[in-house]
Protein backbone atom coordinates (compact mmCIF):
# COMPACT_ATOMS: atom_id res chain seq x y z
CA UNK A 1 0.00 0.00 0.00
CA UNK A 2 1.38 3.54 -1.08
CA UNK A 3 2.01 5.85 1.32
CA UNK A 4 2.17 9.59 1.85
CA UNK A 5 3.79 12.28 4.58
CA UNK A 6 1.89 14.77 5.97
CA UNK A 7 3.09 17.36 7.82
CA UNK A 8 2.24 19.43 10.58
CA UNK A 9 1.13 22.93 9.80
CA UNK A 10 2.06 24.31 12.93
CA UNK A 11 5.34 23.24 13.59
CA UNK A 12 6.32 22.31 10.34
CA UNK A 13 9.23 20.03 12.91
CA UNK A 14 6.44 17.02 13.25
CA UNK A 15 4.78 14.99 10.98
CA UNK A 16 2.67 11.53 10.13
CA UNK A 17 3.41 8.89 7.56
CA UNK A 18 0.13 7.76 6.25
CA UNK A 19 -2.02 5.54 3.43
CA UNK A 20 -3.25 7.40 0.78
CA UNK A 21 -7.22 6.27 2.10
CA UNK A 22 -6.00 8.54 5.02
CA UNK A 23 -6.39 11.95 3.44
CA UNK A 24 -8.52 14.08 4.95
CA UNK A 25 -8.58 12.48 8.57
CA UNK A 26 -7.45 13.82 11.73
CA UNK A 27 -3.96 13.47 13.00
CA UNK A 28 -2.15 14.13 16.15
CA UNK A 29 1.23 16.08 15.54
CA UNK A 30 3.81 14.40 17.68
CA UNK A 31 6.07 17.37 18.22
CA UNK A 32 3.33 20.05 18.92
CA UNK A 33 0.51 17.51 19.78
CA UNK A 34 -1.86 19.99 17.37
CA UNK A 35 -4.33 18.18 15.47
CA UNK A 36 -4.42 18.72 11.59
CA UNK A 37 -6.34 16.91 8.86
CA UNK A 38 -3.72 14.32 7.09
CA UNK A 39 -3.14 15.62 3.64
CA UNK A 40 -0.18 15.23 1.37
CA UNK A 41 2.72 17.35 1.95
CA UNK A 42 4.96 18.92 -1.25
CA UNK A 43 8.53 19.43 -0.49
CA UNK A 44 9.06 17.03 2.15
CA UNK A 45 12.55 17.74 3.78
CA UNK A 46 15.52 14.90 3.04
CA UNK A 47 15.47 14.01 6.51
CA UNK A 48 11.99 12.53 5.76
CA UNK A 49 13.41 10.14 3.03
CA UNK A 50 13.27 6.53 5.40
CA UNK A 51 16.65 5.73 4.18
CA UNK A 52 18.19 9.36 5.00
CA UNK A 53 16.59 10.56 8.12
CA UNK A 54 15.00 9.17 10.99
CA UNK A 55 11.59 7.89 10.62
CA UNK A 56 8.89 9.70 11.23
CA UNK A 57 6.58 9.12 14.54
CA UNK A 58 3.85 7.13 13.57
CA UNK A 59 0.34 8.36 13.34
CA UNK A 60 -1.44 8.87 16.60
CA UNK A 61 -5.09 6.96 16.33
CA UNK A 62 -8.29 9.10 17.13
CA UNK A 63 -11.07 7.84 17.65
CA UNK A 64 -12.45 8.43 14.19
CA UNK A 65 -9.28 6.56 12.80
CA UNK A 66 -9.54 3.47 15.38
CA UNK A 67 -12.82 2.33 13.52
CA UNK A 68 -10.42 1.93 10.15
CA UNK A 69 -8.24 -0.98 8.77
CA UNK A 70 -4.78 1.18 8.69
CA UNK A 71 -6.07 4.65 9.81
CA UNK A 72 -9.20 6.85 10.65
CA UNK A 73 -11.28 8.62 8.33
CA UNK A 74 -10.57 12.68 8.36
CA UNK A 75 -13.36 14.78 9.35
CA UNK A 76 -14.96 16.57 6.77
CA UNK A 77 -13.50 19.52 6.37
CA UNK A 78 -16.19 23.04 6.38
CA UNK A 79 -15.43 25.34 3.31
CA UNK A 80 -14.67 29.10 3.42
CA UNK A 81 -18.60 30.11 3.49
CA UNK A 82 -19.97 27.49 5.66
CA UNK A 83 -16.96 28.29 8.15
CA UNK A 84 -18.44 31.98 8.13
CA UNK A 85 -21.93 31.54 8.56
CA UNK A 86 -23.44 32.27 12.26
CA UNK A 87 -24.14 29.58 14.14
CA UNK A 88 -28.30 29.25 14.62
CA UNK A 89 -29.25 29.06 18.20
CA UNK A 90 -30.70 26.51 19.39
CA UNK A 91 -35.00 26.26 19.51
CA UNK A 92 -35.99 26.90 22.76
CA UNK A 93 -38.16 24.06 24.36
CA UNK A 94 -41.91 24.73 24.82
CA UNK A 95 -43.04 24.28 28.20
CA UNK A 96 -45.24 21.86 28.52
CA UNK A 97 -49.38 22.55 28.14
CA UNK A 98 -51.10 22.20 31.47
CA UNK A 99 -53.19 18.79 31.95
CA UNK A 100 -56.36 19.50 30.31
CA UNK A 101 -58.65 16.81 32.11
CA UNK A 102 -59.92 14.03 29.79
CA UNK A 103 -63.70 14.11 28.56
CA UNK A 104 -66.10 12.06 30.56
CA UNK A 105 -67.60 9.67 28.57
CA UNK A 106 -69.37 7.56 30.95
CA UNK A 107 -72.83 9.60 31.22
CA UNK A 108 -74.65 8.56 28.87
CA UNK A 109 -76.63 10.72 26.14
CA UNK A 110 -80.60 11.13 25.92
CA UNK A 111 -81.91 8.26 24.07
CA UNK A 112 -84.71 8.51 21.69
CA UNK A 113 -87.66 7.54 24.15
CA UNK A 114 -86.34 10.30 26.73
CA UNK A 115 -86.46 12.75 23.36
CA UNK A 116 -90.11 11.37 22.97
CA UNK A 117 -91.52 11.32 26.51
CA UNK A 118 -90.09 14.86 26.90
CA UNK A 119 -91.25 16.28 23.98
CA UNK A 120 -94.99 14.77 24.77
CA UNK A 121 -94.70 16.38 28.11
CA UNK A 122 -93.74 19.67 26.19
CA UNK A 123 -96.27 19.13 24.11
CA UNK A 124 -99.01 19.85 26.93
CA UNK A 125 -99.08 23.05 26.66
CA UNK A 126 -99.49 24.12 23.07
CA UNK A 127 -102.37 21.76 22.65
CA UNK A 128 -104.51 23.66 25.60
CA UNK A 129 -103.39 26.85 23.92
CA UNK A 130 -104.17 25.85 20.54
CA UNK A 131 -107.90 25.11 21.46
CA UNK A 132 -108.66 28.99 22.13
CA UNK A 133 -107.43 29.08 18.11
CA UNK A 134 -110.02 29.40 14.97
CA UNK A 135 -111.37 25.44 14.61
CA UNK A 136 -109.17 25.33 18.24
CA UNK A 137 -110.99 22.15 19.05
CA UNK A 138 -110.06 19.52 16.05
CA UNK A 139 -106.34 20.83 16.59
CA UNK A 140 -106.11 20.27 20.57
CA UNK A 141 -108.14 17.13 20.11
CA UNK A 142 -105.20 16.15 17.41
CA UNK A 143 -102.45 17.45 19.53
CA UNK A 144 -104.02 15.55 22.46
CA UNK A 145 -104.40 12.16 20.58
CA UNK A 146 -100.37 12.47 19.49
CA UNK A 147 -99.14 13.37 22.84
CA UNK A 148 -101.16 10.52 24.00
CA UNK A 149 -99.84 8.21 21.85
CA UNK A 150 -96.26 9.19 22.34
CA UNK A 151 -96.53 8.99 26.01
CA UNK A 152 -97.60 5.78 25.81
CA UNK A 153 -95.13 4.55 23.33
CA UNK A 154 -92.45 5.72 26.01
CA UNK A 155 -93.59 3.82 29.17
CA UNK A 156 -91.55 0.54 28.49
CA UNK A 157 -88.57 2.75 29.01
CA UNK A 158 -86.56 3.03 32.50
CA UNK A 159 -85.95 5.50 35.14
CA UNK A 160 -86.98 9.26 34.79
CA UNK A 161 -87.85 8.60 30.79
CA UNK A 162 -90.63 6.73 32.39
CA UNK A 163 -91.63 9.00 34.63
CA UNK A 164 -92.16 11.72 31.94
CA UNK A 165 -93.44 9.20 29.54
CA UNK A 166 -96.44 8.34 32.56
CA UNK A 167 -96.69 12.25 33.18
CA UNK A 168 -97.72 13.06 29.32
CA UNK A 169 -99.86 10.49 28.72
CA UNK A 170 -102.17 11.10 31.77
CA UNK A 171 -101.82 15.12 31.07
CA UNK A 172 -102.85 14.63 27.48
CA UNK A 173 -105.53 11.80 28.31
CA UNK A 174 -106.88 14.64 30.69
CA UNK A 175 -106.58 17.38 27.98
CA UNK A 176 -108.80 14.91 25.11
CA UNK A 177 -111.34 14.32 27.51
CA UNK A 178 -112.11 17.91 28.61
CA UNK A 179 -111.72 19.02 24.92
CA UNK A 180 -113.79 16.15 23.61
CA UNK A 181 -117.09 15.98 26.50
CA UNK A 182 -116.61 18.84 28.50
CA UNK A 183 -115.59 21.51 25.85
CA UNK A 184 -116.82 24.06 28.60
CA UNK A 185 -113.74 24.22 30.60
CA UNK A 186 -111.93 25.64 27.83
CA UNK A 187 -114.66 28.27 26.75
CA UNK A 188 -115.38 26.37 24.10
CA UNK A 189 -119.17 25.84 22.24
CA UNK A 190 -120.65 22.07 22.73
CA UNK A 191 -119.71 19.46 19.79
CA UNK A 192 -123.07 19.49 18.99
CA UNK A 193 -125.44 23.02 19.26
CA UNK A 194 -127.99 23.71 21.39
CA UNK A 195 -131.50 23.04 19.19
CA UNK A 196 -133.21 26.40 18.83
CA UNK A 197 -136.23 27.44 20.18
CA UNK A 198 -139.12 27.08 17.66
CA UNK A 199 -140.06 30.14 16.04
CA UNK A 200 -143.24 30.71 16.65
CA UNK A 201 -145.98 30.66 13.62
CA UNK A 202 -148.11 33.99 14.56
CA UNK A 203 -147.42 36.88 14.89
CA UNK A 204 -145.86 38.62 17.53
CA UNK A 205 -146.40 41.71 19.43
CA UNK A 206 -142.32 43.59 20.01
CA UNK A 207 -142.52 45.95 23.34
CA UNK A 208 -140.36 49.04 22.60
CA UNK A 209 -138.71 49.29 26.02
CA UNK A 210 -137.96 45.90 26.42
CA UNK A 211 -138.12 44.11 22.92
CA UNK A 212 -140.29 41.43 24.67
CA UNK A 213 -142.73 39.45 22.69
CA UNK A 214 -145.46 38.21 23.32
CA UNK A 215 -148.02 36.03 20.84
CA UNK A 216 -151.02 38.37 18.91
CA UNK A 217 -153.82 37.32 17.14
CA UNK A 218 -155.49 38.71 14.32
CA UNK A 219 -158.66 40.10 15.92
CA UNK A 220 -156.04 41.87 18.56
CA UNK A 221 -155.46 45.51 18.45
CA UNK A 222 -151.61 46.20 20.10
CA UNK A 223 -150.81 49.89 21.25
CA UNK A 224 -148.72 51.57 18.89
CA UNK A 225 -147.11 53.79 21.67
CA UNK A 226 -146.29 50.00 23.23
CA UNK A 227 -145.48 47.63 20.91
CA UNK A 228 -144.69 46.59 17.36
CA UNK A 229 -146.21 43.97 15.04
CA UNK A 230 -143.39 41.58 14.02
CA UNK A 231 -143.87 38.41 11.72
CA UNK A 232 -140.67 36.46 10.97
CA UNK A 233 -138.37 39.51 9.72
CA UNK A 234 -140.63 41.94 9.12
CA UNK A 235 -141.58 44.38 12.22
CA UNK A 236 -143.89 47.19 11.80
CA UNK A 237 -144.30 49.79 13.62
CA UNK A 238 -146.98 53.37 13.46
CA UNK A 239 -146.89 57.00 14.96
CA UNK A 240 -149.28 59.22 14.60
CA UNK A 241 -149.74 63.17 14.41
CA UNK A 242 -152.39 66.03 13.80
CA UNK A 243 -151.21 69.45 12.17
CA UNK A 244 -151.26 71.33 9.06
CA UNK A 245 -149.77 69.84 5.40
CA UNK A 246 -147.04 72.16 3.52
CA UNK A 247 -148.17 71.91 -0.29
CA UNK A 248 -146.43 72.16 -3.13
CA UNK A 249 -147.36 73.88 -5.90
CA UNK A 250 -146.97 75.39 -9.86
CA UNK A 251 -143.68 77.14 -10.34
CA UNK A 252 -142.72 75.90 -7.33
CA UNK A 253 -144.75 77.83 -5.24
CA UNK A 254 -145.25 76.73 -1.63
CA UNK A 255 -148.34 77.23 0.85
CA UNK A 256 -149.38 75.95 4.19
CA UNK A 257 -153.11 74.35 4.51
CA UNK A 258 -155.32 75.65 7.30
CA UNK A 259 -157.50 72.33 7.95
CA UNK A 260 -155.60 70.02 10.14
CA UNK A 261 -154.77 66.45 8.95
CA UNK A 262 -153.83 62.96 10.51
CA UNK A 263 -150.17 62.29 9.83
CA UNK A 264 -150.07 58.37 9.80
CA UNK A 265 -145.94 57.11 9.59
CA UNK A 266 -145.78 53.60 8.85
CA UNK A 267 -142.45 51.65 9.10
CA UNK A 268 -141.15 48.44 8.27
CA UNK A 269 -137.69 47.20 9.95
CA UNK A 270 -135.65 44.04 8.26
CA UNK A 271 -135.22 42.43 11.32
CA UNK A 272 -133.15 39.42 9.82
CA UNK A 273 -129.15 39.17 8.36
CA UNK A 274 -129.18 36.91 5.50
CA UNK A 275 -132.86 38.02 3.31
CA UNK A 276 -134.52 41.18 1.99
CA UNK A 277 -138.10 41.45 2.37
CA UNK A 278 -140.23 42.58 -0.91
CA UNK A 279 -142.71 45.73 -0.10
CA UNK A 280 -145.62 46.28 -2.13
CA UNK A 281 -148.44 49.05 -1.71
CA UNK A 282 -148.87 51.11 1.56
CA UNK A 283 -145.46 49.18 2.59
CA UNK A 284 -143.43 50.47 -0.67
CA UNK A 285 -145.08 54.06 -0.66
CA UNK A 286 -147.44 53.40 -3.31
CA UNK A 287 -150.35 54.74 -1.53
CA UNK A 288 -153.09 54.58 1.04
CA UNK A 289 -154.45 51.21 -0.75
CA UNK A 290 -154.88 48.46 1.79
CA UNK A 291 -155.00 50.94 4.94
CA UNK A 292 -158.09 51.86 6.76
CA UNK A 293 -158.76 54.41 9.64
CA UNK A 294 -161.14 54.93 12.08
CA UNK A 295 -161.77 57.02 14.74
CA UNK A 296 -163.01 56.32 18.11
CA UNK A 297 -166.52 55.93 17.34
CA UNK A 298 -165.69 53.77 14.36
CA UNK A 299 -166.50 55.95 11.90
CA UNK A 300 -163.74 55.30 8.76
CA UNK A 301 -161.27 58.51 7.95
CA UNK A 302 -160.72 59.52 4.37
CA UNK A 303 -157.33 60.10 2.54
CA UNK A 304 -156.78 63.51 2.37
CA UNK A 305 -157.37 65.38 -0.81
CA UNK A 306 -156.00 68.69 -2.07
CA UNK A 307 -156.68 71.12 -4.92
CA UNK A 308 -155.71 70.24 -8.45
CA UNK A 309 -151.65 71.02 -8.87
CA UNK A 310 -150.74 71.11 -5.26
CA UNK A 311 -149.84 68.37 -3.17
CA UNK A 312 -147.35 67.26 -0.25
CA UNK A 313 -144.02 66.51 -1.49
CA UNK A 314 -143.97 63.26 -2.77
CA UNK A 315 -141.62 60.59 -1.20
CA UNK A 316 -139.72 57.78 -3.04
CA UNK A 317 -140.77 54.43 -3.46
CA UNK A 318 -138.91 51.46 -1.87
CA UNK A 319 -139.53 47.90 -3.39
CA UNK A 320 -137.46 46.10 -0.95
CA UNK A 321 -136.29 45.70 2.91
CA UNK A 322 -132.77 44.81 3.27
CA UNK A 323 -131.28 43.56 6.62
CA UNK A 324 -130.76 46.34 9.25
CA UNK A 325 -132.75 48.88 6.75
CA UNK A 326 -135.92 50.69 8.57
CA UNK A 327 -138.49 52.28 5.28
CA UNK A 328 -140.39 54.72 6.23
CA UNK A 329 -143.72 55.97 4.95
CA UNK A 330 -146.14 58.60 5.45
CA UNK A 331 -149.66 58.82 4.54
CA UNK A 332 -152.34 61.64 5.12
CA UNK A 333 -155.75 61.09 6.60
CA UNK A 334 -158.87 63.52 7.07
CA UNK A 335 -158.52 64.64 10.64
CA UNK A 336 -160.39 62.84 13.38
CA UNK A 337 -162.68 64.60 15.54
CA UNK A 338 -161.23 67.52 17.88
CA UNK A 339 -162.32 65.25 20.72
CA UNK A 340 -160.95 62.00 20.17
CA UNK A 341 -158.23 60.42 21.44
CA UNK A 342 -157.13 57.70 19.26
CA UNK A 343 -157.74 56.58 15.90
CA UNK A 344 -157.08 52.89 14.79
CA UNK A 345 -155.43 51.52 11.88
CA UNK A 346 -156.24 48.64 9.99
CA UNK A 347 -153.81 47.95 7.43
CA UNK A 348 -153.04 45.36 4.93
CA UNK A 349 -150.53 42.55 5.77
CA UNK A 350 -149.95 41.28 2.18
CA UNK A 351 -148.06 44.28 1.87
CA UNK A 352 -145.14 42.84 4.26
CA UNK A 353 -146.28 39.26 3.41
CA UNK A 354 -148.37 38.40 6.06
CA UNK A 355 -151.49 36.91 5.19
CA UNK A 356 -153.71 38.38 7.79
CA UNK A 357 -154.67 42.20 8.57
CA UNK A 358 -152.14 44.02 10.90
CA UNK A 359 -154.38 46.17 14.01
CA UNK A 360 -153.16 49.19 15.69
CA UNK A 361 -154.83 51.19 17.77
CA UNK A 362 -152.70 54.86 17.88
CA UNK A 363 -152.66 57.96 20.22
CA UNK A 364 -153.74 61.67 18.62
CA UNK A 365 -151.29 64.09 19.11
CA UNK A 366 -150.58 67.58 17.99
CA UNK A 367 -147.19 67.49 16.62
CA UNK A 368 -145.95 67.60 12.94
CA UNK A 369 -143.97 64.54 11.78
CA UNK A 370 -141.37 65.31 9.85
CA UNK A 371 -140.38 63.72 6.08
CA UNK A 372 -141.63 62.88 2.32
CA UNK A 373 -145.86 62.26 2.01
CA UNK A 374 -146.77 59.63 -1.13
Amino acid sequence: MSTIVAICPYCRAGGVRAPKSALGAVATCPKCKSNFTVIQSENVPANWDDEAGPKPAPVTETRAMAAMPDVTEPSPVLTAGEAKKPRRKPKPVAEPLPDVPERDYSTPRPDLATVCALGALILVGPTVLASQLPFGRFIAAVLALTGLVGGLACLGAEGQTRKFAAGAAVLHFLTLVVVVFLPGWLNLDPWVPPAKPEEPKGPLAVEHATNATAPVSPSDWLDAAKYAWQLGDARVTVRSAVGPVELHGPKDAKRTTKEQYLFLTLQVRNMGFDREIPLSAWAAGQGAEGVRVTDAAGKPLAPAAFEPGWAPAPGKPIGRAVPGQTPEVTLLFAAPPAKTDFVRVQLSGAAVGAPDEIKFRTGVVGVLPRGPVP
